[in-house]
């Protein structure tokens, strides 16, 4: 699981506040299941874009598609975006028992 961080700018550099975001798999176009925490709580998607135009998501590791749509702009397709969880895979995700051992706290590493 990765999490997306991003946001909508015009060219002004001003942000695009309201404008939708939806996350497909990449190739085929089909809605992806997104997450708003790290693969717990399934999202909307398409998702809009706060007054900063910024929005984020967390989606499985593989490749996916954005389409950016709204009110005053153009349509953009971002094609083959790729979310890889650089963490090895066999890092404990709950806190271990003992003290300095290094474990996946949410995507971040820590020690306990």
């Amino acid at each position: 699981m990765q999490k997306f961080i991003n946001s909508i700018a015009a060219g002004s550099g001003s942000p695009v506040a309201g404008a939708s975001v939806q996350v497909n798999v990449y190739p085929g176009g089909t809605p992806a299941t997104i997450y708003s925490d790290n693969g717990v709580t399934v999202t909307a998607n398409p998702l809009t874009t706060d007054s900063n135009g910024a929005f984020s998501f967390y989606a499985a590791d593989g490749h996916y598609q954005l389409v950016i749509s709204g009110a005053n702009i153009q349509t953009q397709t971002i094609n083959d975006i790729l979310l890889v969880d650089h963490l090895p895979s066999d890092l404990p995700t709950t806190l271990p028992a003992s003290a300095g051992v290094i474990w996946n706290n949410g995507g971040t590493l820590s020690i306990s």
